[in-house]
């Protein structure tokens, strides 16, 4: 029996009008773009190729034993010439939009909902389905989310959850829900069954661990659907009761349903907090203090210092504010995306970001040496700020006794500074090329309410498929 908090929802969520889409539709879209441009940027990585061969031959051996299965509702991963079922597609669609952190991230949820959201749509949207209707759920789906991240966080992410594994599974559902029209019993069914799948662990940060929790986030959304739309199954619906529901179990919070009828879509998820959108491949966590670190280089390094002129570099933070960024010493440039320290140093020492050292077995030498020298220090002197705004200190101390600071909170790809239409642009063509980049850019600004399967689309852009 559906509980008055789930029915509430499921009513929100069904009566939303057209009104509220418009209003975020444009940064829906420059989502969408920078979504393909994170994913595509990871598609030759080793971790990559290797999860795409393995749901390769799965699909093949799931062929063999039946033949319908697969031919029934075959769905092509992004990038390659290779199909498989909604549930295998999504799953690698969100590991490969999530492998790089390059993806964007949004502070209610304390996570990245685009990854999951768009790699769940892709795989359940059909040649009927028009880029409008795959924006409109993204909106919905990332209403949803955010809201629910808004009533866990901070607490969720202290505790060891990782926003993107719990909260994602919700969110989709919600946003596949709104895409194939699935009325009120089928929709609280589907996200029963996806609220059940929610997990992923925190600590999995700078591992393969973190952007599967993407993929399986999307993966669960869609096997979900299926189980509703192919199965007799049942769940339980009353999934946001106030005692043992998902928000209690999670964050051991109320739903509050005067709280959920004041914030929806006042503006939206969207609009506020927003989207941090990045540059380069590193958790977002690190973009003020990297923007603080530039700002010293720019303004006193480069006129006559140098790293070894350096004998102290002190990061700070308000207290919790470096929860992501859970390596002072990284090993792997893949633990380096999650670490202050490595980010800092590329900044100061080389001159800015290299995003081809997060991708090293191992950091360089010489910032090992420099991370067990005890040069860099972490410090939480910074006053609390709300959960929606980031802030970093960075505080450079000379041997020759000089120090220079620089203080970030909203810098280039902030909500408060969006990346410019040229910039994600820019960030495509890195990806893909600029002329697949300009034909693609175009088609989404252009045939956004033309029909077409858009995973097709865009592998025939990349070259990989004939239309």
């Amino acid at each position: 029996m559906m509980d008055d908090n789930t029915a509430f929802l499921v009513r929100l969520i069904r009566t939303t009008g057209t009104a509220e889409y418009k209003r975020s539709m444009e940064i829906a879209k420059r989502a969408f773009i920078d979504y393909l441009a994170s994913s595509l940027a990871a598609r030759h990585c080793d971790k990559v190729e290797s999860l795409a061969k393995y749901i390769q031959s799965i699909s093949l051996e799931t062929n063999i034993a039946n033949q319908s299965l697969v031919a029934l509702w075959p769905v092509a991963l992004l990038g390659r010439m290779i199909k498989a079922r909604p549930e295998e597609a999504a799953l690698f669609n969100g590991f490969q939009s999530h492998y790089l952190d390059y993806d964007d991230a949004q502070a209610n949820i304390a996570g990245h909902f685009s990854t999951v959201l768009f790699s769940a749509l892709l795989a359940m949207a059909t040649p009927k389905d028009t880029l409008r209707h795959i924006l409109e759920a993204y909106i919905l789906g990332a209403e949803v989310e955010g809201l629910l991240g808004e009533r866990l966080n901070p607490a969720h992410k202290k505790n060891g959850w990782h926003s993107t594994g719990t909260v994602g599974p919700v969110g989709a559902a919600v946003a596949i829900g709104k895409l194939r029209g699935l009325d009120e019993g089928k929709l609280v069914q589907l996200i029963s069954f996806s609220a059940t799948q929610s997990a992923g662990m925190g600590f999995e940060a700078g591992s393969d661990g973190k952007p599967l929790h993407a993929g399986m986030a999307a993966r669960n959304a869609v096997w979900a659907y299926r189980l509703v739309v192919e199965t007799d199954l049942e769940v339980a619906e009353n999934i946001f009761n106030d005692t043992t529901g998902w928000l209690f179990t999670f964050g051991k919070v109320p739903f509050e349903k005067s709280r959920w009828q004041k914030a929806w879509f006042s503006p939206g998820q969207l609009l506020s907090p927003g989207l941090w959108m990045k540059l380069h491949q590193y958790c977002s966590a690190a973009i003020c203090g990297a923007a603080a670190c530039a700002k010293i280089r720019r303004d006193y390094l480069e006129a006559g210092y140098t790293w070894n002129d350096i004998g102290q570099v002190v990061l700070d933070f308000p207290n919790g504010a470096d929860t992501a960024l859970r390596y002072t010493n990284p090993q792997s440039g893949q633990e380096g995306r999650f670490s202050m320290e490595f980010v800092a140093w590329q900044e100061l020492a080389l001159g800015g970001v290299d995003d081809a050292l997060f991708m090293a077995t191992s950091v360089p030498e010489e910032f090992r040496k420099v991370a067990l020298s005890g040069i860099f220090v972490r410090q939480h002197t910074l006053t609390a700020v709300e959960k929606t705004v980031r802030i970093t200190r960075v505080i450079v101390r000379m041997k020759d006794g000089n120090i220079f600071s620089a203080v970030e909170d909203s810098p280039i790809g902030s909500p408060q500074r969006p990346l410019s239409d040229d910039k994600i642009k820019h960030k495509l063509a890195c990806a893909i090329g600029e002329k697949p980049a300009d034909i693609l850019y175009d088609k989404v600004h252009k045939d956004i309410d033309t029909p077409c399967d858009w995973t097709r689309v865009i592998n025939a852009i990349l070259g990989n498929i004939a239309l």
